[in-house]
């Protein structure tokens, strides 16, 4: 068992400096993918990695990494998380896990501790949606998930990805040959805040989680007719605002037919934009959540003939698309147990638990044994400025992210 501690003054300072890299005209700590601020935030995450004696690099994505040669090399340990936000959201989303990760390479490295394996730090590349319908954007270019269609996919003015990437210092054909090798990735390992409620509630210190979420983004466009809003009776429009009405609340009906299941509708706009015109145009977007992949799929096919029905009883035409189908990710049963076990050795208490959030750990899945450890959110808030877990809740979970990696380097080798 490690008897290491985090060092909470190093941490704190960090996590203070980087909620300083934020956009100050917008609320809370926001620090967008595409932003300069992202960049800014990136920046200064490479820079503790350097400082911490990692080599570093910019993949064609984006993604920073930082290696910590192992004493055998060639097999890898991998941890990572991002330091992007949504609008007007918190400081601890995904730079907990940056922050955290490279807080284990420096207590190694303080300690005169050699792994067997190569330690791979990741800052991932836009995790959060941005205006293109795409979210872990950095994590799906690295393994592989990622096409010219991703490129050509628009924002609300008309601009392509392909477009917006270079302002960010991303050459779009270098991104989407930007793949990571995971042949000899043994593990991935992400520390991250619950955005929950139930560790705080269940009074638990660690939650170590068994499943991320499904995730299904669509957008829905309807079709009406403009016409003047005092002069057209209700009975004649064909008004397409009032279709995605409609289909906003049959979101939320959807939604909670589940068990474990959410439904958000998170956008809606109507063209145009008058309160004296019946609107021709509205889009609606938004997703929905839950750890059953059927009943995800169940949840898009009843959404579409909802919507369908909305557009038809008012003359309206409608379109719909799924822009990303993401299954439920059940994540690594030993490694799920090493964590439990790490933190049980730590005389920490912990809880099993599913994510309703999405990770960039679910898409490493795809290409390599994922765990995922969590530590609380006060209030189970989260993607708000009131985004809050104490120190002394978030230096355990670096102690059971350390210790995990220590077991794991010992038990994982070939």
């Amino acid at each position: 068992m490690s008897t290491i501690s985090p060092v909470r003054e190093r941490f704190d300072a960090e996590l203070t400096h980087l909620a300083t890299l934020t956009d100050s005209t917008r609320p809370g700590w926001t620090r967008r993918a595409l932003s300069e601020e992202d960049i800014a935030g990136r920046d200064f995450a490479r820079s503790l990695m350097r400082q911490a004696g990692l080599t570093t690099r910019v993949d064609g994505a984006g993604n920073v990494i930082g290696v910590l040669p192992g004493r055998l090399g060639g097999r890898q340990i991998m941890l990572g998380s991002h330091t992007d936000t949504v609008d007007g959201g918190g400081r601890f989303d995904g730079i907990t896990g940056v922050l955290g990760a490279i807080e284990v390479v420096r207590l190694l490295r303080e300690n005169d501790i050699r792994l067997d394996h190569d330690l791979v730090i990741v800052v991932f590349f836009n995790e959060e949606p941005n205006d293109f319908g795409f979210f872990c954007l950095g994590s799906r270019a690295m393994t592989g998930l990622v096409d010219r269609s991703t490129l050509a996919a628009t924002d609300s003015t008309g601009r392509t990805l392909a477009q917006a990437l270079p302002d960010s210092g991303i050459d779009p054909e270098e991104f989407l040959t930007s793949g990571f090798d995971f042949t000899n990735v043994t593990a991935f390992l992400e520390l991250h805040i619950e955005q929950g409620p139930e560790l705080e509630r269940g009074g638990a210190q660690i939650g170590v989680v068994e499943t991320i979420t499904g995730i299904n983004h669509f957008r829905a466009l309807f079709t009406g007719r403009q016409d003047h809003a005092g002069t057209t009776s209700m009975s004649v429009r064909a008004d397409a605002g009032c279709a995605a009405a409609g289909t906003v609340l049959a979101v939320e009906s959807i939604a909670e037919s589940g068990t474990n299941t959410r439904g958000t509708s998170g956008q809606i706009r109507f063209t145009p934009e008058a309160v004296n015109v019946v609107s021709e145009n509205a889009v609606v977007e938004g997703e929905f959540r839950g750890p059953d992949g059927s009943w995800l799929h169940e949840a898009a096919r009843r959404l579409t003939e909802a919507a369908g029905q909305e557009a038809d009883r008012r003359g309206v035409t409608m379109e719909i698309e799924w822009t990303t189908d993401d299954a439920p990710v059940p994540l690594n049963q030993p490694i799920t147990a090493t964590i439990t076990e790490a933190a049980a050795e730590l005389g920490l208490s912990r809880s099993r638990m599913f994510s309703g959030a999405g990770h960039d750990a679910g898409i490493i899945a795809a290409k390599t044994q994922v765990g995922m450890i969590f530590v609380p959110s006060v209030d189970g808030r989260s993607h708000c400025p009131e985004e809050f877990t104490a120190l002394d809740d978030v230096l355990p979970g670096i102690s059971v992210l350390l210790e995990t990696v220590l077991r794991l380097d010992g038990s994982l080798r070939h």
